[in-house]
């Protein structure tokens, strides 16, 4: 099966974050295929934009708002729906959220995205060659990921 259409039904099933016990998924994966809920070892796919074929891998990223935007793409491809959210809004049926923070370097250069994902009520985080991991307290680890700017929460609907 192509590799895509695997990802696409993979984000519509219930998560399987156990896979990442296997070395190849572990190092394979990121925090954006964990945010989309994907385990399909394929690193070059999970970069914001990759998905949707709007940002080349060489390319960087010029702003905040360019990297919401490929978001909200790339979760069309994966025919995923995406909206901003809050914190405090309830999740519904095959709902999930997600956390989106952005470093930027001091001359305003896009360094990097980061993602964490809630389901239920445990937020989780997976870095590439990392085990998926829990985030302890939201509100206080959100204020002390610098230099990381916490951007927003979207809720995605599969």
């Amino acid at each position: 099966m192509d590799k895509m259409l695997q990802i696409v039904k993979q984000v519509h099933e219930t998560p399987s974050f156990a896979k990442y016990e296997e070395t190849n998924v572990r190092e394979n994966t990121n925090c954006y295929s964990h945010a989309l809920g994907a385990t399909f070892p394929c690193l070059s796919l999970y970069r914001v934009g990759a998905i949707s074929k709007k940002k080349p891998i060489e390319e960087p990223y010029t702003s905040i708002e360019e990297i919401k935007k490929l978001l909200f793409l790339d979760c069309q491809v994966l025919q995923l729906g995406i909206r901003e959210a809050s914190l405090e809004e309830p999740l519904e049926k095959n709902e999930y959220k997600i956390a989106l923070f952005v470093k930027i370097w001091a001359n305003g250069q896009i360094a990097d995205y980061h993602f964490w994902r809630l389901d239920g009520t445990k937020w989780t985080e997976k870095w590439k060659g990392r085990r998926m991991q829990e985030i302890q307290d939201f509100q206080r680890d959100k204020l002390d990921s610098f230099p990381w700017n916490f951007v927003g929460i979207y809720q995605i609907s599969k």
